[in-house]
């Protein structure tokens, strides 16, 4: 799979290399699990299936952890999609990130105009307008969008100075804007300025730490954002929520590292990771449809049985259906409209 190994001295970096894929598509993996079953949870709450106190442990430690997560993870890659220049670098994010944004957002505006959630209502103005204001998830590819081409401009005044600005609206911000939605965008901008740091540690001193750092991030990234919301109430987003992000990150990475040695599970989460964006777009609608079909059709209310073929249908539904619009050369609902006219071998490990 490497190729043939012209000199033994190769061996050790192409191992690290191929490692350091599979880890971070893992972690990636793991976000996207969070995110589906996060959604799940959410819609089974509202709906009064999910056991007293189950989603209220877990919101506070998935909130603080997740989306910063999913930032630190895209801010990874920044680094080696500018070295492209900067034609190809925001030809890629316009084709990557802006094209199946644009698409799915509205998909899930149509959707809901026609299948309201429950005292949601959807209107025709809220289909046209959601470019500037999704409703749904998709505004996550909004933002990143808007930080991919932020950080063009504050990369050239270097990284210390994009650190600073995303550290100072994290801290700022929050307490000027009370909106949560304006909250998120400096909170999350530093975790992708971080994870542009963070790669240039790995490539310069490797992982910065072991299994014993990672077990104590590990146990309290579970304890602090518990700790953090009973003391200062709902948290998310806001300045004294940072530490419990930037340890959950820590700790997810860790555990990512530790799953590459886990059989089934680290071949799970690698195939989550690497169709992260396909996940990430369409899961609502299969899992959605998953736990409707099974209870209108099997009367089926057992919480742990929805929970779980749901989790299942949001992160395999959106495999299955992309490789299918694949085979068929068909895949504009997450590719950009080129390939709808030339085949191409589809990337092993795309990011967005």
């Amino acid at each position: 799979m490497l190729g043939t190994m012209v000199a033994s001295r190769a061996v050790p970096a192409q191992s690290d290399a191929a490692t350091r894929t599979a880890w971070i598509d893992m972690a990636r993996g793991m976000a996207e699990v969070s995110v589906v079953t996060l959604h799940i949870m959410q819609a089974m709450s509202n709906a009064g299936l999910t056991p007293p106190g189950l989603f209220d442990w877990w919101t506070p430690v998935g909130d603080m952890i997740r989306m910063p997560l999913m930032m630190f993870i895209a801010g990874l890659f920044v680094e080696h999609s500018l070295r492209k220049g900067p034609r190809d670098y925001f030809k890629g994010k316009l084709q990557r990130v802006v094209w199946p944004y644009l698409i799915w957002a509205h998909v899930y505006q149509i959707y809901w105009h026609f299948n309201p959630p429950p005292g949601k209502p959807v209107d025709m103005t809220d289909v046209f307008l959601t470019v500037v204001h999704p409703l749904s998830h998709l505004w996550f590819l909004q933002v990143l969008f808007i930080y991919y081409v932020v950080i063009y401009f504050l990369l050239k005044r270097g990284l210390w100075p994009a650190l600073a600005v995303g550290l100072i609206g994290a801290l700022l911000t929050p307490w000027m804007l009370g909106n949560n939605e304006i909250q998120r965008i400096p909170y999350l901008f530093l975790f992708f300025v971080i994870g542009i740091g963070f790669n240039r540690i790995l490539k310069t001193r490797g992982f910065p730490f072991g299994p014993v750092v990672g077990a104590v991030l590990i146990a309290l990234a579970i304890a602090l954002p518990v700790l953090i919301t009973d003391y200062f109430g709902y948290s998310k987003y806001l300045p004294q929520a940072l530490p419990a992000s930037i340890i959950g990150v820590g700790a997810c990475l860790a555990i990512a590292r530790a799953c590459v040695h886990v059989p089934v599970v680290n071949r799970l989460l690698a195939l989550f990771g690497k169709f992260s964006l396909e996940i990430y777009c369409a899961h609502l609608l299969f899992s959605s449809q998953m736990r409707r079909g099974l209870i209108r059709v099997f009367d089926i209310h057992d919480f742990w049985t929805l929970f779980l073929l749901s989790t299942v249908a949001g992160l395999a539904g959106p495999i299955i259906l992309t490789l299918v619009l694949r085979r068929l050369g068909l895949d504009v609902l997450f590719e950009w409209p080129k390939h709808l006219f030339h085949r191409e071998k589809p990337a092993q490990a795309q990011s967005f």
